[in-house]
């Protein structure tokens, strides 16, 4: 969206109290950061502005942090660099007073373990997180195919997920979760990679 547009559709949605509105400017597909276009847009409504899923490292994030652009940060712990990385964005941002909302939707069940696990460690800035897909496997460069959710490719995350809203954090070293190896060499080729 251009700002005008965005500014106009943030300040219509108003009065709906929505958690936030992602990636009006920049965000999907679009690596950089239009700092000053979401600031502007982020002071101009009361409605919560929120990007972060395609911006990369914490560099990327500390302008919008330190200029108070946006009011959530989504980092995905794939394209910031990990997990120890996720985590010191989420804590420069909360000393900014700025919440976070971890991106990984297509992280798949071992992105899932990842996130569960870096979520239960994040400062009192932390909102949610998007819930990564459990089963998709890369079908081509546009679109996902799934495994049947009955075919479990790691063990140790509940079933379901989520319960009343939350997450338990499995107890186990790592990730908590294990590979199971058997459902994954399913869809691996002979040069284990992901069959098309």
């Amino acid at each position: 969206m251009t700002l005008l547009s965005a500014t106009r559709f943030a300040k219509a949605v108003e009065q709906y109290d929505v958690m936030w509105l992602e990636d009006m400017l920049t965000g999907d597909y679009t690596p950089y950061n239009a700092v000053e276009a979401y600031r502007l847009l982020s002071s101009s409504t009361i409605t919560p502005i929120h990007t972060g899923e395609q911006v990369y490292l914490r560099q990327g994030f500390q302008e919008l942090i330190e200029k108070h652009a946006v009011d959530v940060i989504g980092p995905d712990p794939c394209d910031v660099g990990g997990l120890a990385e996720l985590k010191w964005i989420a804590e420069f941002a909360d000393s900014h007073d700025i919440l976070i909302a971890p991106h990984g939707l297509g992280d798949g069940p071992v992105g899932t373990a990842a996130l569960v696990e870096v979520a239960a460690t994040l400062p009192t800035n932390f909102v949610a997180f998007e819930l990564p897909l459990l089963h998709p496997i890369p079908h081509s460069h546009q679109e996902l195919r799934y495994i049947p959710s009955s075919e479990r490719l790691v063990e140790g995350l509940a079933v379901p997920l989520v319960k009343n809203g939350l997450v338990s954090v499995p107890d186990k070293p790592g990730l908590g979760v294990d590979l199971n190896e058997g459902a994954v060499r399913k869809y691996l080729g002979e040069d284990n990679t992901f069959l098309e």
